[in-house]
C-alpha cells in the first residue's frame, strides 16, 4: 500500500519519501511514508510523516464457528479505527512533537477497508485533487485566475474521484493480502500430483491365495 500511495502525490508534484527515506523522529523511529512540504499556512510548509496499520473489526472463535464474522464493537463500528489511530499516535506523534517541519497523520484501514476519518480525510481530500488540477491546467497553458470555472471544478471532481477510488483499491488489495486472499486473479498454482506407489507386489500373492486369474493385458 505505501508504494502504492508514493505515485499518487508525485502526480501534483510533491516529493514523496518511503521506508528507510523517511525523515527519523527523535527517538530515531521512522513511519512509512513522509510528503515532503505538504502542509502550507502562513508559517511556512511542512512535511506529513505517516505511518499505515490495519485493523480487525471483526473477530472470529474456532471453538464457536458461529461467531466468525461478528463486529468488534456492534455499537460502534468506527471504534476499531479510532482504537488503533490512537495507539499510533500516542506510539509516534509525541517523537515528533519537537520538530516543527514535520506532521504526523496515523494511516489506519480495516480488514473490511474502513478508513479512519483522518487519513480519509488526507488522502481522498479535495485540496490534493485541487493540487493536481491547478497542475493540470498549469501544463496546458490555462491561466489560474480561471480556476474557479465549470471546467475546473469539474476536472477537480473527476480527480477526486479517480484519487479516491486509487486509494480504496490499494487499502483493499493490502486487506487482501493481510488475510492471504488471491489479489491477482491469476490461477493458483497446483501442486505436482503425488503418485501412490505400486500396489502389484501386494495384489498379486492376493490373487494367488484365492486361486483368482491373473488380470488381462489388452
Amino acid at each position: 500500500m505505501v508504494s502504492a500511495l508514493g505515485p499518487l502525490f508525485r502526480t501534483a508534484g510533491h516529493t514523496v519519501r518511503t521506508q528507510c527515506g523517511v525523515t527519523a523522529s527523535a527517538g530515531q523511529r521512522r513511519g512509512d511514508g513522509e510528503i515532503r512540504n505538504y502542509l502550507r499556512d502562513q508559517a511556512g510548509s511542512r512535511s506529513l510523516v505517516f505511518d499505515l496499520s490495519i485493523t480487525h473489526d471483526r473477530y472470529g472463535s474456532s471453538s464457536h464457528p458461529l461467531q466468525n464474522g461478528r463486529l468488534t464493537h456492534p455499537q460502534d463500528i468506527d471504534a476499531p479505527l479510532h482504537i488503533a489511530a490512537q495507539r499510533k499516535t500516542n506510539s509516534f506523534r509525541q517523537e515528533f512533537a519537537d520538530n516543527q517541519n514535520i506532521s504526523f497523520l496515523p494511516a489506519i484501514t480495516s480488514t473490511s477497508t474502513r478508513m479512519h476519518g483522518e487519513f480519509a480525510s488526507s488522502f481522498s481530500t479535495v485540496l490534493q485533487a485541487h493540487r493536481e488540477t491547478e497542475a493540470h491546467f498549469t501544463a496546458t497553458g490555462v491561466p489560474s485566475q480561471r480556476n474557479q470555472s465549470d471546467s475546473f471544478r469539474f476536472k477537480r471532481a473527476a480527480f477526486f474521484q479517480s484519487l479516491k477510488s486509487k486509494v480504496e483499491l490499494a487499502a483493499a488489495k493490502a486487506a487482501a493480502l493481510r488475510i492471504n486472499l488471491n489479489v491477482e486473479g491469476c490461477g493458483i498454482v497446483a501442486t505436482a500430483p503425488v503418485h501412490a506407489p505400486s500396489r502389484a507386489p501386494l495384489v498379486l500373492p492376493l490373487l494367488l491365495s484365492h486361486n483368482l486369474p491373473f488380470p488381462r493385458v489388452h
